[in-house]
């Protein structure tokens, strides 16, 4: 893969183009992190509402008929559903791992074996989350083992 990169006090903006014979695994993971940056999510925390970047935000999961979503040391309420979460986010590192969490692959530490053919992840801010049976096949492909 070949990167160049033009710098040029006279540009309005910043331009990304990408040529390429076709989409591999390798460009469409670069293309998934391009999609979070300038990316963000409205959540609401104490009845102030902040607008968080995608790439901060660990998982998001379903409570009680409510949806949060954390970031390293932070939990908003979001007024999407998951199931509309998880369409907005195909095609990025975000995933579904069980019927209340989409989480951030670029957010995970490890991931592990448990009983009953489920996995745990453990996230890069030490909290454990576990993979359902249903979601395993999904997780091993997108991380590619």
């Amino acid at each position: 893969m070949k990167i160049e990169i033009i710098q040029n006090e006279g540009f309005n903006e910043t331009e990304i183009t990408i040529k390429a014979k076709y989409i591999d695994e390798e460009l469409s993971e670069i293309l998934a992190c391009l999609s979070l940056i300038g990316n963000t999510v409205a959540g609401e925390k104490e009845g102030t509402v902040s607008f968080i970047p995608l790439k901060d935000i660990y998982y998001f999961e379903s409570v009680d008929n409510k949806t949060f979503f954390y970031t390293k040391d932070e939990v908003y309420e979001i007024k999407a559903r998951l199931y509309e979460l998880e369409e907005k986010l195909s095609g990025t590192t975000f995933v579904r791992i069980s019927k209340a969490v989409i989480s951030n692959l670029r957010k995970l530490k490890s991931i592990k074996r448990t009983k009953g053919s489920r996995l745990e992840a453990l996230l890069a801010n030490g909290e454990k989350l576990l993979v359902s049976r249903q979601y395993v096949s999904t997780i091993k492909d997108k991380l590619g083992v």
